[in-house]
């Protein structure tokens, strides 16, 4: 990695002299015959004009891509946000389920179902049920 990072400082000074170089010693023109128009420009000039409108053009088509996914990203992000609270509000059943608080443990099951829109928490969901009405069998 540093031996790629050297080669490349050492090589680009001299790239940037060898283009400045050429670009001095170039009395070169460009003309441009469109009829009745006629136009010239130094050759240095359309180079320069030729590469930044090739690197407007391609950040332009970037900037139109990120625009065009920007409703997908956020909505995933949206998406993303809803499951970890749901994952955390589940969690929380799972404890008041491990201390025996079944009340708190169902709550907790469907606000985690309504978040995560799993058909398995619904069994879940219906376990719990029956495990409370079970309790309350045993203890009446």
């Amino acid at each position: 990695m540093i031996k790629h990072r050297i080669f490349w400082w050492l090589l680009m000074p001299l790239l940037l002299a060898g283009l400045v170089w050429l670009a001095s010693n170039n009395e070169g023109y460009v003309l441009i015959v469109r009829t009745p128009y006629r136009i010239q420009v130094s050759f240095n000039f359309f180079l320069v004009l030729y590469v930044l409108s090739f690197l407007g053009l391609h950040y332009c088509l970037r900037f139109v891509h990120f625009l065009r996914w920007l409703p997908f990203k956020r909505r995933s992000k949206k998406e993303t946000l809803r499951l970890k609270a749901g994952n955390a509000v589940l969690l929380e059943g799972m404890h008041a389920l491990a201390e025996g608080d079944l009340e708190k443990a169902e709550a907790s099951a469907k606000l985690a179902q309504e978040l995560i829109q799993n058909t398995d928490l619904e069994k879940l969901i219906q376990a719990l049920a029956a495990a409370k009405n079970k309790q309350g069998l045993l203890f009446k």
